[in-house]
């Protein structure tokens, strides 16, 4: 447990986003809540996609993933950088068709192009996904916020969830872009510090610098990872949506595309720092560690708590997308639903989501596993949505894709474990059952 001004740091960043999201429920609409009105900005817009990309799930799988191939997953911040500039090129495309047909999800998209066969599917690996992203946010955040405050993990559990479901139940996608703005300085802040502690204490010996090291399969793995997750990440095509014109979505992805590389490459240098100094402890608590062991005492307090908002950046992003695709994509069934009704479907699907997470949360532990087997399943999409701006793609070759590149990652789970290869599984097998599906169906 820290002194009692890590407490009162902790319980005014509550207080602080509490507020930021109940004064953005003022004067609110319908489409406010569910997509801030489609007239974002720039520097909000870029703000809060890097906050939604830079969380628990990119912090843990970082260092998870630094401590077992070195500086080698450096190569997932190429990646997501290419794939952030892949969008910018998308992103005129994208924001026209969301605009004229009022897209609020992923499936929205590809129910536009393939039908509600196609989007089906679609929806229920986001479903999947982001129930699994969204455990990975309150796992390390309850580790966290117990390791600043002495408070148990079950406790800090049930306090994320109530703060973050309390302000998206009241101002939803607004307070969730409203606080990613104080977030965003947040996470600058936590890259201030990262490179401070390794100016002050770091070193790292030349053999860990070697970028090739892990070799040419999971250099390829690395770098596909970076693309796909951030190509099809439903909370940037969400975030597109809400731009204000094609001309500001693109900018803000491009410079989305560099500051988060940025920061990825920031934590995989202070990732092998900890790791030449605490080779043996968990890679989950591995920044926690370091920060605990390395940053000065008047340091140590402020240092933890940033680092705990930086997990909860994401955490509020991936609840909100949980809930607006099940209202939109299940319980609305595609069909005509009033703006209002679809609004009040995300507030409770919000609370039900929230307690979800609390619950999964304090029976599952094990973040890595869960990032792996999201992984696999989420990679699932990435044919279909690719070729979807070339091809004009057959429905159920869609579905056999999206439906055969899950059961392969599942398989090959089984069969050889839970583990980088597994989860890569169903990216060749999406595609190739992509192909076959173009040559099989009739239109």
């Amino acid at each position: 447990m820290l002194d009692a001004l890590s407490i009162i740091l902790v319980v005014l960043y509550f207080i602080i986003v509490l507020y930021i999201g109940f004064k953005a429920s003022r004067k609110e609409d319908d489409e406010g809540f569910l997509l801030a009105n489609r007239n974002v900005g720039t520097f909000v817009l870029t703000a809060t996609m890097v906050a939604s990309m830079v969380g628990g799930n990119m912090i843990v799988t970082t260092m998870a993933f630094v401590y077992e191939y070195g500086i080698s997953f450096l190569w997932s911040a190429i990646g997501t950088l290419i794939g952030f500039l892949i969008l910018a090129l998308l992103a005129p495309t994208i924001k026209k068709l969301a605009d004229k047909h009022k897209f609020y999800t992923l499936p929205d998209f590809i129910h536009q192009k393939y039908g509600k066969t196609a989007s089906i599917p679609a929806a229920a690996v986001i479903f999947i996904s982001y129930l699994g992203f969204l455990l990975i946010q309150f796992i390390a955040g309850g580790i966290v916020l117990s390791s600043i405050t002495g408070w148990s993990y079950p406790f800090s559990i049930i306090l994320i969830g109530v703060v973050v479901v309390a302000y998206i139940t009241a101002a939803g996608f607004k307070a969730v872009i409203r606080t990613d703005v104080f977030q965003y300085f947040v996470i600058f802040l936590l890259a201030i510090l990262a490179i401070f502690l390794f100016v002050n204490s770091g070193e790292i010996t030349s053999d860990s610098l070697k970028i090739f090291s892990a070799g040419p399969a999971n250099i390829a793995a690395f770098l596909l990872y970076g693309i796909i997750v951030t190509i099809t990440g439903a909370e940037i095509w969400q975030r597109i949506y809400a731009g204000k014109n094609k001309k500001i979505v693109k900018k803000s992805l491009i410079w989305s595309g560099f500051i988060t590389a940025a920061i990825l490459t920031i934590i995989v240098l202070m990732g092998l720092f900890v790791q030449s100094r605490f080779p043996d402890i968990v890679p989950e608590t591995a920044l926690v560690v370091g920060f605990s062991n390395l940053l000065p005492p008047y340091l140590l307090g402020i240092g933890l708590v940033i680092l705990f908002a930086a997990i909860m950046s994401s955490l509020d992003t991936f609840l909100f997308v949980l809930s607006t695709s099940v209202s939109k994509d299940f319980l609305s069934k595609f069909d005509r639903l009033s703006k209002h009704n679809f609004a009040t479907n995300t507030r409770i699907c919000s609370i039900v989501f929230g307690i979800l997470g609390i619950i999964l949360a304090l029976l599952l532990t094990s973040i890595v596993s869960v990032i792996l087997s999201i992984a696999g399943v989420y990679f699932a999409l990435f044919a279909a949505v690719i070729f979807s701006f070339k091809y004009n793609l057959k429905a159920k070759a869609v579905v056999l894709s999206i439906i055969g590149g899950v059961l392969a990652s599942v398989v090959a789970c089984i069969v050889i474990g839970i583990s980088v290869e597994s989860a890569l599984m169903s990216f060749p097998a999406s595609f190739i059952l992509l192909g076959i599906g173009q040559l099989v169906f009739k239109n």
